[in-house]
């Protein structure tokens, strides 16, 4: 988790626990889908997740909990959530040299 941008900010201990809390709420909602990092955004008042999820499930189960998951942390956070997400067909190995 890169939390660089929060030293000297208010409340960025607070900013960091709704960050591990949304990665772990993700992690459990969408289990097995993850196939990279979350990349949370926050503009203004909305939060923006970003995913990128494997093809594990047909889309209206995605549609779905997409959905379920924008309206639970909008309850959660009293704020705007969106979620932008791409499906991928099977996992992207990085080679480094």
């Amino acid at each position: 988790m890169h939390t660089g941008n929060l030293n000297g900010e208010t409340d960025a201990a607070e900013r960091t626990v709704e960050d591990i809390f949304i990665r772990k709420f993700l992690f459990g909602t969408f289990h097995g889908c993850l196939a990279d990092e979350i990349v949370l955004k926050r503009r203004a008042n909305t939060l923006i997740i970003c995913a990128i999820l494997m093809q594990n499930l047909p889309p209206h189960k995605i549609y779905f909990l997409v959905g379920y998951t924008e309206v639970l942390l909008s309850f959660f956070y009293k704020c705007p959530v969106k979620m932008e997400v791409q499906t991928i067909s099977e996992k992207i190995i990085y080679k480094c040299l």
